[in-house]
């Protein structure tokens, strides 16, 4: 972020510092209706930002054109305006961007850039992979300084996508570089949950279909290095284990495969191990468990959680 950008951050097209009247000329109208509005004075920077966050956030590809031409600042936090446009306007709207100074990588806030954002949006995807944006970018996490730069070794993008995405935005960003060891991708995909479901407030029981769906995700971050049984290390209480996650997330179907693929149920992280989670879960993923080794002790009584396995070899 550049100091100058500070007087631009937090601005939105319905602001009351500006008459609604240009806001909607800029976001519906043509370039002629624009023109004639800002007359024959000199506008200020503010006065155009408005108009060119107004003009994004509708797709209007012409009035940015012109109010990018005419001397619009392109602060950096302007291009998450671009999100609000219809989705076949998205990568017109970035070129004029792009044109007129700003970068993929531009940071804005603490370091922060777009991309852990557009992760489900394909088309923008592949638009800032094209053109050079570093999947392995993201907000600081040691140095909060309003105007550094980002974290260079983050996984927030490959996570966040992971989450939610599909796998084809997973490959697209392990095709781009984004380095599985930066975090852990497998313990997020393994844990997602449905909008709205929070497993430390209940039971979480996901649709097959969803918990599915996350294991070609699984399957392509395991290809590209990921660890079954990697610890994750923060300070944070988490559950450690890409098992446990799964477990904490009711995901049986990604449970069984985390089994098939060397995870280990014993393994405990801050909320216990997979089995002990298991305690509160449902009966099938108590059988699940025991079907990949877990022993019933160790499931259905208070022990330890220190049985040995019975299974195969782990990751």
């Amino acid at each position: 972020m550049e100091p100058e950008d500070a007087d631009y951050i937090g601005l939105r097209p319905y602001s009351s510092t500006l008459p609604s009247p240009f806001q909607s000329t800029c976001r519906k109208g043509p370039v002629d209706a624009i023109r004639a509005a800002i007359g024959s004075k000199t506008p200020t920077p503010a006065f155009l930002h408005h108009g060119l966050v107004a003009a994004l956030n509708g797709g209007n590809v012409e009035a940015t054109r012109y109010l990018l031409e005419s001397g619009a600042p392109v602060a950096r936090l302007v291009v998450h305006n671009v999100l609000g446009a219809p989705s076949d306007r998205q990568g017109p709207l970035l070129d004029l961007l792009a044109d007129h100074g700003w970068s993929p990588n531009s940071p804005y806030y603490q370091g922060a850039v777009i991309l852990p954002r557009v992760v489900t949006n394909i088309s923008v995807l592949r638009w800032l992979l094209d053109h050079g944006v570093n999947p392995n970018h993201s907000t600081q996490y040691k140095y909060l300084t309003g105007t550094g730069e980002p974290e260079s070794s983050s996984c927030a993008a490959l996570e966040a996508a992971a989450t939610r995405g599909t796998a084809e935005a997973v490959k697209m960003l392990l095709e781009a570089g984004a380095e599985v060891e930066n975090g852990t991708p497998l313990h997020f995909a393994a844990g997602a949950s449905p909008p709205g479901a929070n497993p430390h407030a209940g039971r979480v029981t996901p649709t097959k279909e969803f918990d599915m769906a996350r294991i070609p995700v699984m399957s392509l971050l395991v290809e590209r290095g990921a660890k079954v049984n990697q610890r994750a290390e923060t300070r944070h209480m988490v559950p450690r284990y890409p098992i446990v996650h799964a477990v904490m997330a009711g995901a049986i179907e990604r449970v069984r495969w985390l089994l098939q693929h060397g995870a280990d149920p014993h393994l405990k992280g801050n909320f216990g191990s997979a089995m002990e989670c298991a305690k509160h879960g449902s009966e099938e993923m108590r059988k699940v468990l025991r079907e990949g080794g877990a022993t019933v002790k160790s499931i259905d009584d208070e022990g330890d959680g220190q049985e040995e396995t019975q299974g195969g070899e782990t990751n």
